[in-house]
């Protein structure tokens, strides 16, 4: 309250404060908290979107409805503008419809951190990962090591949102399960976008394929599958190590103070290969199984991401990291899918694999919202 303020006056002030107090916490939240930037889920969920608009599989009602929920009609040319030369923030402008509720998880985690959601009993931010270590057979082996001897098998989980190690490890299989459910039932319910007049006006198909969307393409972000989310473990002073997270996501894309031109470029070029390409090698259409599946596949891709970040990082001490060296991380070449590829190019595969997690559980929720 300023000095001399009435009490009419500081009622006035609240919701003024409040939402000070809420872009604050927006403008200087970690953006690696994040799975993918806000501009790569804007550009995966409208890629997907138009993936299925070009395809003549797709049902002409769902086509509708996808033009619909886009809003803007958009070409390849000018994400591939936006991608290169835009910068869009963790709050990104000018954006409606499926692109806007594919970054509101993000945006909800950081403003909702201390809410428990239900069913979860957990907050948002805890539904956009599983850091599968937690579900080692031996206890012994809940940590991340590079021989990846920690990693667990799909036996290994039980489907049983009870179990306390979720609470830790997060609940990201339950929150993909239940937020198709809610896509599904808002599909059969023939409530596919907001309009005026409609109550709730927010519980809509457009809203939940977003925010589905957002779920699967964290999927595919293999820091969030694994307890060493920062990759600190390749790193002899894990306080002061770098944040290779932030490198890895939106660093690349969306910096605030280099855009790396060449390299964005050429992760363009690699993503757009990628998708000619890229096939989901996940065979289960349950979304809950399907997505620990997706996680133990993305888990190994950590190890190349580690020691890409080591390389990265020459003057990395107990002082702090040092300086980054893009074109080292980016450039490094390791194995991965059975097959040698740079950081880049796996970046690239796990890009538009996301697209082709979000096309085909969107195909497989409106096939089943609408029988």
């Amino acid at each position: 309250m300023r000095p001399g303020a009435t009490a009419m006056e500081t009622d006035m002030l609240k919701p003024m404060r409040q939402y000070l107090v809420a872009w604050l916490m927006l403008v200087t939240c970690a953006a690696p908290a994040c799975a993918w930037s806000s501009k790569e889920h804007v550009l995966l969920t409208r890629l997907a979107a138009m993936g299925l608009l070009a395809d003549p599989r797709t049902p002409e009602p769902m086509k509708q409805w996808l033009r619909d929920a886009l809003g803007e009609q958009r070409t390849i040319e000018q994400e591939k503008e936006l991608f290169l030369h835009g910068r869009a923030g963790i709050v990104p402008r000018g954006v409606d419809g499926l692109a806007y509720w594919s970054v509101m998880p993000d945006l909800i985690a950081d403003l909702e951190r201390d809410r428990k959601l239900e069913p979860y009993g957990v907050n948002e931010g805890r539904l956009h990962y599983i850091d599968v270590e937690f579900f080692a057979p031996d206890p012994q082996k809940r940590r991340y090591v590079d021989d990846l001897s920690g990693k667990p098998t799909l036996a290994d989980f039980p489907r049983d949102m009870t179990d306390e190690r979720y609470a830790s490890a997060g609940m990201l299989p339950f929150a993909v399960e239940r937020t198709y459910a809610q896509l599904v039932a808002a599909i059969r319910a023939g409530r596919l976008n907001d309009r005026p007049g409609q109550f709730p006006r927010d519980e809509h198909a457009t809203r939940y394929a977003g925010w589905l969307a957002h779920y699967l393409q964290d999927n595919t972000q293999p820091h969030h599958a694994t307890i060493d989310f920062r990759s600190h473990s390749y790193f002899p002073d894990t306080i002061r190590a770098p944040n290779v997270h932030g490198d890895m996501e939106f660093r690349l894309v969306d910096d605030d103070k280099n855009d790396y031109p060449q390299l964005r470029a050429q992760l363009w070029d690699e993503l757009m290969a990628a998708l000619e390409r890229v096939e989901d090698p996940v065979r289960s259409d349950d979304l809950w199984q399907a997505t620990i599946e997706v996680a133990l596949i993305s888990y190994d891709a950590l190890p190349m991401i580690g020691r890409a970040a080591r390389l990265a990082y020459p003057r990395a001490s107990a002082a702090g990291p040092g300086p980054w060296d893009a074109d080292a991380f980016f450039n490094y070449r390791g194995r991965y899918l059975g097959r040698e590829m740079t950081v880049l190019q796996m970046k690239a595969h796990q890009l538009a694999w996301a697209v082709k997690r979000v096309q085909r559980v969107w195909r497989q929720a409106w096939a089943q919202g609408t029988r």
